[in-house]
């Protein structure tokens, strides 16, 4: 046998070997399932999948990672608390569990892309101090809950983290990236709105507003009137995109006016020659001059918005239809001096010079990246969050700009064994080429 060839065959049957090796290596590695039906790994530290019966579910310590989906769609599932060994979860390991109550998630980094996504009776979730992110559609669509507490170390929360959860009257926060004002999310300075709950019906704004940021109403269909504060100055694209709102007043202070995509109010109360004239007629809606002698009732400092009888959805829009948006944008304006001349809740006049909430950020904060806000800001202060019991809502699967944490992946020793596989072809085939060469260039010699 040519020496061309031995080397390809032992290369061969080396990769051979090495794969039978590792996977019987894998299979060795037994998983262990626990009486209450639990699929650990070998050595007790992955939560692998779930097998049992349901009801009310403890992971045992010593786990430290719990796989993507676990608990996915599991519908008998009703309370589930993680030890403080767990520190990492896979993306929707809670997902459409729509009898899960309540969970308690360890010590966990980060809530990944849905994880919570349809957990329709969700009504309490506390959410570790030693968490720093909530991603996309982290609790979208949880029907139940009424409220969220945002940990110290929170530094990114997604656009549509809290999306659909139609019954979320209040968001509290105080770190160095966010903060919150009559259960609304702002940047730490609070001159940026981020977030209007989607279950609230009125709002008043933050001494410091001066941005209505994008996607700042998308998600809320309760508020139907809205008056700018005199604090305001940009509203930026997006900012009532999908929103209910049909009767908005804007003062002089306002000089920037983004594009609201479809939505039209049905009435738009501003100065003459303002942005908010510009506005109104390039979007061919009504506008009703406040200027003095224009026969127009008078401003006043407060600014307020409600939801003039509306209630709350209960059934919320699909992905996919017009009227629903996950928009979001990237702003770095500086602070403006504090406004003594603050939002007030309840039924909004018309001669009343209101506020609305932003999702822009200031000197001390920004919102950034397709779908999550990171606002830069001052003061931290620590703690855990929780999520508190509200309504119901629906979710979708929308694109993941969070890492995905605790998903399986092909071992690296495979990819081994086929460049050795490959590697002994092709030194044979080589062999025998140059063989046929030489049989083929002694024939014409002779």
């Amino acid at each position: 046998m040519k020496k061309s060839t031995r080397t390809g065959w032992i290369l061969i049957t080396l990769a051979l070997v090495m794969g039978v090796w590792i996977f019987t290596s894998h299979n060795s590695q037994a998983d262990q399932t626990t009486n209450a039906g639990l699929v650990l790994s070998d050595d007790g530290s992955r939560l692998k999948s779930y097998q049992g019966s349901g009801g009310s579910v403890t992971v045992p310590s010593g786990v430290t990672t719990i796989d993507a989906g676990v608990f996915a769609n599991n519908t008998s599932i009703t309370n589930v608390s993680l030890p403080s060994s767990v520190t990492t979860l896979g993306s929707r390991v809670f997902s459409g569990a729509t009898n899960l109550r309540s969970v308690t998630l360890g010590r966990v980094t980060s809530i990944p892309a849905s994880t919570f996504q349809n957990c329709m009776s969700l009504t309490q979730v506390s959410i570790p101090s030693t968490v720093t992110s909530i991603g996309s559609q982290a609790f979208y669509g949880c029907a139940a809950l009424g409220s969220v507490s945002v940990p110290g170390g929170v530094s990114s929360i997604s656009a549509n983290a809290f999306g659909e959860c139609n019954n979320l009257t209040s968001i509290s926060a105080s770190n160095s990236f966010y903060s919150s004002y009559d259960g609304c999310l702002y940047n730490a300075s609070g001159s940026r709105l981020i977030l209007v709950p989607p279950g609230k019906s009125s709002i008043s704004f933050s001494n410091n507003l001066r941005t209505i940021g994008a996607g700042s109403f998308s998600y809320n269909r309760n508020i139907r009137t809205v008056s700018v504060p005199s604090s305001a100055d940009a509203i930026e694209s997006g900012a009532f995109t999908n929103s209910s709102v049909s009767s908005i007043t804007i003062p002089k202070s306002v000089v920037s006016i983004g594009s609201q995509g479809s939505w039209k109010p049905s009435e738009l109360y501003g100065y003459q020659n303002s942005a908010a004239s510009r506005f109104a007629s390039a979007n061919n809606i009504t506008f009703i001059a406040l200027d003095p002698g224009s026969g127009s009732s008078s401003n006043s400092d407060n600014g307020s918005s409600s939801n003039s009888g509306i209630t709350n959805n209960d059934d919320p829009d699909q992905p996919g239809d017009d009227d629903d948006s996950d928009s979001d944008s990237n702003n770095d304006d500086p602070d403006g001096p504090s406004n003594d001349n603050n939002g007030g809740s309840g039924n909004n006049s018309r001669n009343n010079r209101g506020g609305s909430n932003s999702n822009s950020s200031r000197k001390n904060g920004s919102a950034s990246g397709n779908a999550s806000y990171n606002n830069g800001g001052s003061s931290a202060n620590g703690g855990s969050g929780s999520s508190t019991a509200g309504g119901r809502g629906k979710t979708y699967n929308g694109k993941d700009y969070t890492p995905k944490t605790a998903d399986t992946d092909l071992d690296p020793r495979y990819a081994m064994c086929g460049v050795l596989l490959l590697l002994g072809i092709f030194v044979m085939v080589s062999g025998n080429k140059r063989k046929l060469t030489l049989v083929s260039k002694e024939k014409k010699e002779n």
